[in-house]
This record gives structure tokens, C-alpha cells and sequence, in this order.
């Protein structure tokens, strides 16, 4: 069975296209610039001119992964022409890297959602739609031991719940992540967005530990498809959002996707602020790569 990963970076990326605070004035008006015109995955972040997506695809390749997927926007003119070079330079340590599209449907302006996503790459590709997949964000640096950990999972389906008080963000924006609630073996049950402070004391007090899902999860592709092509939309976003499926599977096969328990910190690119953060990361965790 291959390892596989795919990447979701079809989005419309909106709060990284907001303007830049005050504070963060002296980000190089280059990076700024290309914030505001690519998706976030092709920001040059890195040394030399590296964007986000090369430090993804590295991770992968020290993480064993054998092929990546990336679903692209539509629109989006950069990001395979990009990928594509690096192939051709064999940049990608062996890797075969494939596309899909979100298509975006005539009565809506943007995509429908990450379920969506994940159901329009899966169905592009019919060689993905058997054997194991992990799926992520883009604007996310997920370690090479995150990675490892899901696929070695025992369980087929799996997430990582990662321990709240590891996450290096702000107290507000921390607060604000989806919290995860598990049944006494550490099957999901629920995804909680936006936790209120009485939901987060109520697990606390059950689980003994705050776990945050960041958006990273592995399954057998077969067995989710179903899953994926019955997800709703949500009734305020108006999207078919990943997490929902997630929790539907576990109410359909009556048992959920296991909870894997990791104390380490998920370097974020949602929004202009957020690069000098990625910047410092990655120069004292890649050095000269």
C-alpha cells in the first residue's frame, strides 16, 4: 500500500488577504505582496526563496510518505506549474506529486467546503479511492512525527488530538480551536467548534486534557468515500466541512476515528501576522535547508 497524502489548498485563503496590522508593518512588502495574489502553501516563507509547500513536501518525504496529492483551486496558476518544476529538477526526494481541482458549482462563488474537497480529489483520482490516505490543511506545518504517528496508527481511522497547553498561540486564539471529545477508549464523538470556557472546563474535568483537533486525519478511503458524498452543509457557513464527516462516520459505523494523543506545537500560516512567526520557525528548526 502506498503512503499517501493530500493536501487541501483549494481554498479562498480571505484572512491572509486582509490588511496587515500596524505592529507587523516591517514584513518585506514582497511577502506581502504575494499573500495577497497566491495561495498560501506558494508564499516564500523559507530560505532562498523556499515556499511553504517545499517544507510540507520534506516533512512528507522524511515521514515515508510515496505520493502527494495537492487539490487546488480552480483558479490557482502557481501552484502545480511549481510543483510540476520540482519534479522535473527530481526536488521531490522521489515523490510523486498529483493535482485535483475543486470545482466550485454555478450557484455558489466559492468552494463548498473541505468535505467537499477531499470528496472532488478522491473521485478525480480513482487509484486513491482504496488504501490509506492522510489528509491536511496547507496552511499548517504538520512534523514529520504527526505524520508518522497517524500512518502508524493500528486503527484505520485516526486523528491527532493535540494536547492544548503545547500549542504555541495566543491564549484567545487558542481558546478559540476545536476541541475534541472522546468516549473512554479515545474514539471520537465530537468535534467542538469554537468551545465555549464552560464546554472546555466540562472536558477537562471528564478527559483529564484539553485535545485540539488541527485538521489532520488519516482513513481508509473506501470505507470514508460514503461518508463524504452524504455530508450537509452547514447550516451557518453554508459548507460540507471535514470535521462533520468525521463525526458522521462514527455515528454510522458506530465506532468513531481513534484520538491519538501528541504534546507539540502546529506552526500556522492563516493570516499575514502569522508570517514572521512561520519565518522564525523555520530558520531555527531547518537551518539552511
Amino acid at each position: 500500500m502506498k503512503k499517501r497524502l493530500l493536501i487541501l489548498a483549494g481554498g479562498m485563503a480571505s484572512r491572509m488577504k486582509k490588511a496587515l496590522a500596524e505592529e507587523n508593518s516591517d514584513l518585506d512588502p514582497k511577502l506581502v505582496a504575494q499573500a495577497n495574489a497566491v495561495t498560501k502553501g506558494m508564499i516564500q516563507v523559507g530560505k532562498n526563496g523556499k515556499t511553504l509547500i517545499d517544507y510540507q513536501l520534506y516533512n512528507a518525504h522524511l515521514a515515508g510518505i510515496e505520493e502527494v496529492m495537492l487539490l487546488l483551486h480552480p483558479t490557482d496558476s502557481v501552484s502545480q506549474e511549481y510543483c510540476e518544476s520540482l519534479m522535473a529538477k527530481d526536488a521531490t526526494w522521489g515523490m510523486k506529486i498529483v493535482f485535483a481541482r475543486q470545482q466550485i458549482a454555478a450557484d455558489r462563488e466559492k468552494p463548498a467546503g473541505t468535505a467537499d474537497a477531499v470528496y472532488q480529489a478522491l473521485s478525480q483520482h480513482a487509484d486513491w479511492q482504496t488504501g490509506r490516505v492522510i489528509v491536511c490543511n496547507s496552511d499548517n506545518l504538520y512534523s514529520v512525527n504527526a505524520l508518522k504517528t497517524l500512518w502508524a496508527s493500528e486503527v484505520p481511522q485516526a486523528l491527532i488530538s493535540y494536547h492544548r497547553d503545547s500549542l504555541l498561540y495566543p491564549e484567545e486564539r487558542i481558546s478559540a480551536f476545536a476541541l475534541i471529545r472522546t468516549d473512554a477508549e479515545g474514539y471520537l464523538l465530537e468535534i467542538i467548534e469554537k468551545p465555549t470556557k464552560e464546554q472546555a472546563e466540562e472536558l477537562m474535568a471528564k478527559q483529564g486534557r484539553l485535545g485540539v483537533s488541527m485538521n489532520v486525519f488519516v482513513f481508509e478511503a473506501s470505507t470514508f468515500l460514503p461518508y463524504l458524498a452524504k455530508t450537509p452543509f452547514h447550516p451557518v457557513r453554508n459548507e460540507k466541512e471535514l470535521p462533520t464527516s468525521v463525526v458522521m462516520f462514527g455515528e454510522g459505523e458506530g465506532k468513531g476515528f481513534f484520538a491519538i494523543p501528541l504534546a507539540e506545537n502546529v506552526p500556522d500560516l492563516t493570516s499575514k501576522e502569522d508570517i514572521l512567526v512561520m519565518q522564525k520557525y523555520l530558520e531555527e528548526t531547518y537551518g539552511d535547508f
